[in-house]
């Protein structure tokens, strides 16, 4: 079978906003993040004819963009560059007037996120698009357990590094 155009560009036009939260949790350089989403349309243009509809084109969509995000840092760790994974402190150096600004919070709050291991990087940017925990079990083929036991990992480690900054 194959994928329908028409269906996959308004899926692209859909979701572009979901898709570039969830790359920029994985790359914050935006050319590289547009490289990430060209390697997601056509991750989704080869997906689209095995689409069942068990899940909702939101959740397909998280999880062929998560994929494409758990390579690119697997090929990045793998190449060894790890310059943007790797920075003394999760939230870099920001300074206690900038912090205290909605803006710098936000920032700091994105830098911890990236600074946090795969798999609870994973279940926090879904839980930011207001996914469900269900949503987010099946949008990474994990149990519905490991989603909120990640989750609550995830925010003890962001709290800890938002609370020394």
């Amino acid at each position: 079978m194959r994928a329908d155009p028409d269906l996959m560009l308004q899926l692209l036009d859909a979701h572009r906003g979901l898709m570039d939260r969830i790359l920029t949790t994985y790359e914050r350089d935006p050319s590289v993040r547009e490289d990430m989403h060209q390697d997601l349309a056509l991750a989704v243009w080869r997906a689209l004819p095995s689409f069942r509809g068990d899940a909702s084109h939101r959740t397909f969509i998280a999880r062929i963009a998560h994929n494409i995000g758990a390579d690119h840092v697997r090929r990045t760790i793998r190449g060894g560059n790890r310059e943007s994974l790797d920075e003394d402190h999760p939230c870099g150096t920001l300074g206690p007037d900038q912090v205290a600004s909605e803006a710098s919070l936000r920032e700091a709050l994105s830098r911890a996120i990236e600074r946090l291991p795969l798999s609870q990087r994973q279940v926090v940017s879904l839980h930011l698009e207001d996914f469900s925990h269900a949503e987010i079990a099946d949008a990474l083929g994990i149990g519905e357990g490991a989603v909120i036991v990640r989750l609550h990992r995830a925010r003890q480690t962001l709290s800890a590094w938002m609370n020394r900054s």
